[in-house]
């Protein structure tokens, strides 16, 4: 095998790797934010403290934020490499 396919194979795991924990990395941060999220709507409801219920919010809007960056690079490694898994998977 020329050392050019070898190099672009291991691009292509190492790639692969990544989308996997940046995914993963993703279901953890969409899962605690659906747990802030019945916190924060049982907190409004039971009427809790103002400060504590802006801090919950302000704590989804950043996990928001990360969700978003994730995707970013997630999507950015699937424009660069899926088109590659697809033929080296067919």
């Amino acid at each position: 095998m020329p050392p050019a396919a070898v190099t672009q194979g291991s691009d292509y795991l190492q790639a692969a790797y990544f989308r996997g924990a940046l995914a993963d990395q993703r279901a953890l941060i969409a899962g605690h934010m659906a747990r802030q999220s019945k916190k924060l709507q049982s907190m409004t409801a039971a009427g809790a403290n103002a400060l504590a219920i802006t801090r919950l919010r302000r704590q989804v809007r950043e996990n928001e934020a990360e969700i978003r960056q994730l995707d970013r690079m997630i999507g950015a490694i699937d424009r660069r490499f899926s088109a590659s898994w697809t033929i080296t998977q067919s």
